[in-house]
Protein backbone atom coordinates (compact mmCIF):
# COMPACT_ATOMS: atom_id res chain seq x y z
CA UNK A 1 0.00 0.00 0.00
CA UNK A 2 1.02 3.61 -0.56
CA UNK A 3 -0.26 7.11 0.13
CA UNK A 4 -3.64 7.67 -1.48
CA UNK A 5 -6.47 10.14 -1.72
CA UNK A 6 -10.15 9.65 -1.04
CA UNK A 7 -11.36 8.91 -4.55
CA UNK A 8 -12.96 5.76 -5.91
CA UNK A 9 -14.45 4.54 -2.63
CA UNK A 10 -17.68 2.75 -1.68
CA UNK A 11 -20.15 2.72 1.20
CA UNK A 12 -22.82 0.28 2.37
CA UNK A 13 -25.64 0.94 4.85
CA UNK A 14 -26.72 -2.45 6.22
CA UNK A 15 -26.03 -4.07 2.87
CA UNK A 16 -27.37 -1.36 0.58
CA UNK A 17 -24.77 0.13 -1.75
CA UNK A 18 -25.12 3.91 -1.34
CA UNK A 19 -21.64 5.12 -2.26
CA UNK A 20 -23.02 7.16 -5.16
CA UNK A 21 -25.12 9.15 -2.66
CA UNK A 22 -22.39 9.73 -0.05
CA UNK A 23 -20.81 13.19 -0.16
CA UNK A 24 -18.17 12.51 2.47
CA UNK A 25 -17.14 10.68 5.61
CA UNK A 26 -17.25 13.12 8.51
CA UNK A 27 -15.89 10.94 11.31
CA UNK A 28 -14.57 7.39 11.61
CA UNK A 29 -13.26 6.93 15.12
CA UNK A 30 -12.84 4.54 18.04
CA UNK A 31 -12.70 6.77 21.11
CA UNK A 32 -11.72 5.30 24.49
CA UNK A 33 -12.59 6.66 27.88
CA UNK A 34 -9.97 6.91 30.60
CA UNK A 35 -9.93 7.25 34.35
CA UNK A 36 -7.43 9.49 36.07
CA UNK A 37 -5.68 7.40 38.72
CA UNK A 38 -2.82 9.78 39.45
CA UNK A 39 -1.43 9.34 42.98
CA UNK A 40 0.13 12.15 44.93
CA UNK A 41 3.58 10.62 44.35
CA UNK A 42 3.55 11.47 40.61
CA UNK A 43 4.02 14.80 38.84
CA UNK A 44 2.33 13.63 35.61
CA UNK A 45 -1.12 12.17 35.01
CA UNK A 46 -1.55 8.38 35.21
CA UNK A 47 -4.56 6.86 33.44
CA UNK A 48 -6.24 3.49 32.98
CA UNK A 49 -8.24 2.71 29.86
CA UNK A 50 -11.96 2.08 30.29
CA UNK A 51 -14.72 1.39 27.78
CA UNK A 52 -14.26 1.74 24.02
CA UNK A 53 -16.85 2.73 21.46
CA UNK A 54 -17.08 3.60 17.78
CA UNK A 55 -18.47 6.32 15.56
CA UNK A 56 -19.04 6.48 11.83
CA UNK A 57 -20.63 9.69 10.61
CA UNK A 58 -21.25 10.64 6.99
CA UNK A 59 -23.12 13.07 4.76
CA UNK A 60 -25.37 11.96 1.92
CA UNK A 61 -27.14 13.75 -0.90
CA UNK A 62 -30.92 13.54 -0.77
CA UNK A 63 -32.01 10.75 -3.15
CA UNK A 64 -35.52 9.34 -2.77
CA UNK A 65 -35.32 6.98 -5.76
CA UNK A 66 -36.13 3.35 -5.05
CA UNK A 67 -33.25 1.49 -3.41
CA UNK A 68 -31.24 4.61 -2.62
CA UNK A 69 -30.09 6.41 0.52
CA UNK A 70 -33.30 8.14 1.62
CA UNK A 71 -35.41 5.00 1.74
CA UNK A 72 -32.80 3.11 3.77
CA UNK A 73 -31.63 5.80 6.18
CA UNK A 74 -34.79 7.81 6.86
CA UNK A 75 -36.46 4.90 8.68
CA UNK A 76 -34.09 5.32 11.66
CA UNK A 77 -34.29 1.63 12.60
CA UNK A 78 -34.15 0.70 16.27
CA UNK A 79 -32.30 -2.52 15.47
CA UNK A 80 -28.54 -2.71 14.89
CA UNK A 81 -27.20 -1.68 11.50
CA UNK A 82 -23.83 -2.47 9.94
CA UNK A 83 -22.06 0.38 8.18
CA UNK A 84 -19.22 -0.59 5.84
CA UNK A 85 -16.81 1.92 4.29
CA UNK A 86 -14.52 0.54 1.58
CA UNK A 87 -11.55 2.83 0.98
CA UNK A 88 -11.20 1.53 -2.57
CA UNK A 89 -12.71 -1.03 -4.91
CA UNK A 90 -9.94 -3.64 -5.06
CA UNK A 91 -9.24 -6.72 -2.97
CA UNK A 92 -7.02 -5.84 0.02
CA UNK A 93 -8.03 -2.17 0.03
CA UNK A 94 -8.58 -0.89 3.59
CA UNK A 95 -12.09 -1.02 5.00
CA UNK A 96 -13.81 0.16 8.16
CA UNK A 97 -17.08 -1.11 9.59
CA UNK A 98 -19.25 -0.55 12.60
CA UNK A 99 -22.10 -2.46 14.20
CA UNK A 100 -24.12 0.57 15.17
CA UNK A 101 -27.26 2.29 16.24
CA UNK A 102 -28.24 4.96 13.72
CA UNK A 103 -29.00 7.99 15.86
CA UNK A 104 -30.03 10.68 13.39
CA UNK A 105 -31.13 11.65 9.90
CA UNK A 106 -30.60 15.42 9.75
CA UNK A 107 -31.54 17.28 6.58
CA UNK A 108 -29.94 20.61 5.77
CA UNK A 109 -30.60 22.97 2.86
CA UNK A 110 -27.73 25.23 1.92
CA UNK A 111 -28.03 28.81 0.71
CA UNK A 112 -27.29 27.62 -2.80
CA UNK A 113 -30.22 25.19 -2.71
CA UNK A 114 -28.24 22.03 -2.00
CA UNK A 115 -29.99 19.40 0.12
CA UNK A 116 -27.83 17.10 2.24
CA UNK A 117 -28.35 14.78 5.19
CA UNK A 118 -26.07 14.12 8.14
CA UNK A 119 -26.11 10.55 9.45
CA UNK A 120 -24.29 9.12 12.46
CA UNK A 121 -23.87 5.57 13.64
CA UNK A 122 -22.61 4.95 17.18
CA UNK A 123 -21.05 1.65 18.19
CA UNK A 124 -23.26 -1.08 19.60
CA UNK A 125 -21.13 -3.21 21.94
CA UNK A 126 -18.14 -2.91 19.63
CA UNK A 127 -15.66 -0.23 18.52
CA UNK A 128 -15.06 0.74 14.93
CA UNK A 129 -13.14 -2.06 13.22
CA UNK A 130 -10.48 -1.73 10.53
CA UNK A 131 -9.66 -4.48 8.07
CA UNK A 132 -9.34 -5.08 4.35
CA UNK A 133 -11.63 -6.03 1.51
CA UNK A 134 -11.91 -9.68 0.50
CA UNK A 135 -14.08 -8.66 -2.45
CA UNK A 136 -13.23 -6.11 -5.13
CA UNK A 137 -15.56 -3.47 -3.77
CA UNK A 138 -19.01 -4.69 -4.72
CA UNK A 139 -18.85 -7.93 -6.69
CA UNK A 140 -21.33 -10.44 -8.13
CA UNK A 141 -21.76 -14.19 -7.93
CA UNK A 142 -23.82 -15.21 -10.98
CA UNK A 143 -24.39 -18.57 -9.29
CA UNK A 144 -22.71 -20.77 -6.69
CA UNK A 145 -18.93 -21.13 -6.80
CA UNK A 146 -15.68 -19.69 -5.46
CA UNK A 147 -13.73 -16.52 -6.10
CA UNK A 148 -9.96 -16.37 -6.51
CA UNK A 149 -7.96 -16.83 -3.32
CA UNK A 150 -6.19 -14.09 -1.36
CA UNK A 151 -2.70 -14.74 0.03
CA UNK A 152 -2.08 -13.14 3.42
CA UNK A 153 1.53 -14.41 3.49
CA UNK A 154 1.15 -16.29 6.80
CA UNK A 155 -1.40 -17.89 9.07
CA UNK A 156 -2.59 -16.22 12.28
CA UNK A 157 -3.71 -17.54 15.65
CA UNK A 158 -6.24 -15.05 17.08
CA UNK A 159 -9.35 -15.64 14.99
CA UNK A 160 -11.08 -13.50 12.39
CA UNK A 161 -14.01 -11.07 12.13
CA UNK A 162 -15.79 -10.46 8.84
CA UNK A 163 -18.78 -8.54 7.50
CA UNK A 164 -21.00 -9.28 4.51
CA UNK A 165 -22.99 -6.53 2.81
CA UNK A 166 -25.56 -8.20 0.55
CA UNK A 167 -27.05 -5.58 -1.76
CA UNK A 168 -29.25 -7.53 -4.19
CA UNK A 169 -30.23 -11.03 -5.35
CA UNK A 170 -32.06 -11.63 -8.62
CA UNK A 171 -33.52 -14.94 -7.44
CA UNK A 172 -32.93 -17.82 -5.06
CA UNK A 173 -31.13 -18.17 -1.73
CA UNK A 174 -27.33 -17.93 -1.54
CA UNK A 175 -25.16 -18.77 1.45
CA UNK A 176 -21.82 -16.95 1.65
CA UNK A 177 -18.83 -18.70 3.22
CA UNK A 178 -15.23 -17.65 3.86
CA UNK A 179 -12.90 -20.59 3.38
CA UNK A 180 -9.26 -20.87 4.40
CA UNK A 181 -6.38 -23.02 3.24
CA UNK A 182 -2.78 -23.60 4.31
CA UNK A 183 -1.61 -24.31 0.74
CA UNK A 184 -4.10 -22.70 -1.69
CA UNK A 185 -5.46 -26.10 -2.70
CA UNK A 186 -7.07 -27.81 0.30
CA UNK A 187 -10.00 -25.67 1.44
CA UNK A 188 -12.31 -25.80 4.46
CA UNK A 189 -15.08 -23.58 5.77
CA UNK A 190 -13.71 -20.98 8.17
CA UNK A 191 -16.92 -19.05 8.84
CA UNK A 192 -20.39 -18.97 7.29
CA UNK A 193 -22.94 -16.19 6.97
CA UNK A 194 -26.65 -16.87 7.25
CA UNK A 195 -28.48 -17.82 4.06
CA UNK A 196 -30.49 -14.93 2.59
CA UNK A 197 -33.46 -15.35 0.25
CA UNK A 198 -34.34 -13.01 -2.59
CA UNK A 199 -36.55 -10.31 -1.13
CA UNK A 200 -34.80 -10.21 2.26
CA UNK A 201 -31.99 -8.01 0.97
CA UNK A 202 -30.36 -5.56 1.37
CA UNK A 203 -28.92 -6.91 4.58
CA UNK A 204 -25.62 -7.24 6.39
CA UNK A 205 -24.06 -9.53 8.96
CA UNK A 206 -20.93 -9.65 11.11
CA UNK A 207 -19.45 -13.05 12.00
CA UNK A 208 -16.41 -14.20 13.95
CA UNK A 209 -14.31 -17.30 14.45
CA UNK A 210 -11.60 -18.03 17.02
CA UNK A 211 -8.31 -19.88 16.78
CA UNK A 212 -6.04 -20.46 13.80
CA UNK A 213 -6.79 -18.81 10.46
CA UNK A 214 -4.79 -20.25 7.59
CA UNK A 215 -2.71 -18.22 5.15
CA UNK A 216 -5.10 -18.25 2.15
CA UNK A 217 -8.69 -17.01 2.14
CA UNK A 218 -11.47 -17.04 -0.45
CA UNK A 219 -15.22 -16.37 -0.74
CA UNK A 220 -17.47 -19.28 -1.72
CA UNK A 221 -21.22 -19.40 -2.24
CA UNK A 222 -23.60 -22.34 -2.09
CA UNK A 223 -27.30 -22.72 -2.86
CA UNK A 224 -29.43 -22.12 -5.92
CA UNK A 225 -29.59 -18.47 -6.93
CA UNK A 226 -28.76 -15.95 -9.66
CA UNK A 227 -26.76 -12.74 -9.49
CA UNK A 228 -25.99 -11.97 -5.84
CA UNK A 229 -24.34 -8.53 -5.49
CA UNK A 230 -22.22 -8.33 -2.33
CA UNK A 231 -19.15 -6.98 -0.55
CA UNK A 232 -17.04 -8.74 2.09
CA UNK A 233 -14.41 -7.27 4.42
CA UNK A 234 -12.46 -8.94 7.18
CA UNK A 235 -9.74 -8.56 9.76
CA UNK A 236 -7.50 -11.11 11.42
CA UNK A 237 -7.58 -10.95 15.19
CA UNK A 238 -4.56 -9.76 17.17
CA UNK A 239 -3.25 -10.98 20.50
CA UNK A 240 -2.98 -7.37 21.65
CA UNK A 241 -6.67 -6.47 21.25
CA UNK A 242 -8.42 -4.94 24.23
CA UNK A 243 -11.42 -7.25 23.82
CA UNK A 244 -12.25 -10.53 22.13
CA UNK A 245 -13.60 -10.62 18.58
Amino acid sequence: MAKQGGLGQEFFAHGLQIGADVAGIDDASSPRTFQDVTPITLSAIERVQLKSTGRLAFTVFFNDAAGQAHGELSTLPTTDVILLWALGTAINDPAAWLVAKQVNYDLARGAGGELTIGVEGVGQARPLEWGVMLSAGIDTFANSGSKASKDDAASSAAGLAAVLALDDIDSGTPTFVIEDSPNDSSWSTLVSFAAVADGAEPTAERVTVSGTVNRYLRITTTGTFTNADYAVAYRRGLSTEDEAL
